[in-house]
């Protein structure tokens, strides 16, 4: 009688969080075309000016020279369909190089914007910093993490590759770092810690790829610069799913987060 009972509802309950996990996927996809579109746009500004200039109407190279407006519309993009504070924060920065570069053709400045390139160097160091300084001391110690070698994981791929399996079963922490070059990341067949787990990311003109389990959730709150990250996962159907922090900076390179 029970199971008559509960053959349904339980039915119900397993369509209700597939409809769920699709809904949320597809409302993750919607939002990331903004910065496509802004780009697409962009080109076909470009193309019907230079045809104009070509018919004789207007002179293309009386708006060209404004050409850092691009800038500032691709961080409006990005700042706008931005969920995190890393993207809101790349967002501004595209915003602010292009404001500077159109106040320079405009005469209200005199600021050659690149002759600061080195402090570019000095926030990705400053930022590489910050987050060991909190990982250190925000990331709960864990007894079971403490006999177990991979619990803690650090890889490094410099003008070459690097890929890891981990199966930890008290997973705490990663630090994944990529020059010039890229690796794996496959925690797949990991058990992570209850007080949850975090990596580290940082990649300069190369890329990661991070695998995790579909029972996963994942939170990324990564900062790209003239790059990008994508995050695949599926959202678990439990709210109480282990919960995994993706953090970190990517500059001219790619991030790639999924489950399979």
């Amino acid at each position: 009688m029970n199971m008559e009972t509960n053959g349904p509802d339980a039915g119900r309950s397993r369509m209700d969080r597939s409809f769920h996990m699709e809904r949320s996927f597809r409302i993750r996809r919607r939002r990331e075309p903004a910065v496509q579109i802004v780009i697409g746009l962009i080109v076909v500004a470009l193309g019907v000016l230079f045809t104009l200039d070509n018919l004789h109407l207007v002179h293309a190279r009386d708006y060209l020279r404004f050409w850092p407006a691009a800038f500032v519309a691709v961080g409006l993009a990005q700042f706008a369909q931005a969920r995190s504070a890393g993207r809101r924060l790349a967002g501004l920065l595209w915003i602010g190089i292009g404001g500077v570069m159109i106040a320079n053709r405009l005469g209200w400045v005199s600021l050659r914007i690149w002759e600061y390139w080195p402090l570019l160097l000095v926030l990705i160091g400053a930022r590489i910093f910050w987050q060991a300084f909190r990982g250190s001391a925000t990331q709960p110690f864990s007894p079971d993490a403490s006999t177990d070698a991979d619990a803690t994981v650090s890889m490094l791929a410099v003008l070459g590759g690097s890929s890891r399996r981990i199966v930890s079963q008290a997973f705490q922490r990663a630090e994944v770092t990529a020059f010039m070059g890229g690796g794996k990341l496959d925690l797949r067949d990991a058990t992570m810690v209850p007080e949850g787990a975090v990596v580290d990311v940082f990649a300069v003109m190369g890329g990661f790829e991070i695998l995790v389990p579909p029972t996963w959730a994942v939170d990324a709150e990564v900062t790209p610069f003239m790059g990008g990250y994508d995050d695949r996962t599926q959202a678990p159907a439990s709210s109480t799913a282990p919960r995994l922090k993706i953090r970190g900076f990517v500059m001219m390179g790619g991030l790639d987060i999924k489950n399979r």
